[in-house]
């Protein structure tokens, strides 16, 4: 007995189990503002290619048609059947020339479901998320590569100290170690975390000066031995 292996153009098969040109077109169809991918979202099969790998058993001549499980594909936003429709060949492209109010990469991410290690500011909550842990709900919102840029652009009201703290960061040493006016406690306080004369991070409008006896001079009807945060 031998076994061969043939290719055959099973063209009935594949009209049956057409699976979508795998290219991006807008996403308004599919219910969502990024691009999706011409393919069906349901499928849990595709072929391996167009040509059919068939095996052929030479005494009794039965084939096997060969396929891939693949669970479905969430970035398939359904198989295209109007000529209308504009395919493009990745996501950026697709991206670029649908949805140029949206970031280019944020846009990719969101078409291709990929998580994006890029920030975006939180203005509300005054502090700078990272995306692939908290995506924005924003597509028009600004993305930045670094969480400093983040701060630095798009929370600039916030000393870059103050944001980094508030977005999560380890905010040991970041301090300038100057000295501000603390008008609540009405003391002179160190910008630093930690044990007194700390007084936390500086606000973006504290006046920092470079010594204790420059700040204390602010509020020079404070005894000397009063006026550093202790």
């Amino acid at each position: 007995m031998f076994l061969t292996l043939t290719l055959h153009q099973a063209e009935s098969f594949k009209s049956e189990c057409y699976g979508g040109t795998g290219l991006y077109y807008r996403g308004d169809s599919a219910g969502v503002m990024n691009c999706v991918k011409d393919c069906d979202p349901e499928s849990k099969f595709s072929l391996l290619s167009d040509n059919i790998i068939a095996l052929s058993y030479l005494t009794n001549e039965r084939h096997f048609l060969l396929i891939t499980s693949l669970g479905g594909d969430r970035s398939c936003g359904g198989i295209v059947k109007e000529a209308w429709v504009v395919l493009h060949d990745t996501p950026e492209d697709c991206c670029t020339h649908e949805y140029d109010w949206i970031e280019n990469g944020l846009c990719a991410a969101r078409s291709t479901l990929s998580p994006l290690n890029k920030y975006w500011a939180d203005k509300t909550n005054a502090k700078c998320e990272d995306d692939s842990v908290n995506p924005t709900t924003d597509l028009s919102a600004a993305i930045y590569n670094s969480i400093e840029s983040c701060c630095s652009e798009g929370l600039s009201w916030l000393t870059e100290a103050e944001c980094l703290s508030a977005s999560g960061m380890n905010t040991t040493g970041l301090g300038t170690n100057k000295y501000y006016v603390d008008f609540v406690s009405v003391q002179c306080s160190q910008d630093c975390e930690g044990p007194a004369p700390c007084g936390g991070l500086a606000k973006q409008w504290d006046i920092l000066y470079d010594t204790e006896d420059e700040c204390c001079e602010q509020i020079w009807w404070i005894a000397k031995r009063d006026c550093v945060k202790e």
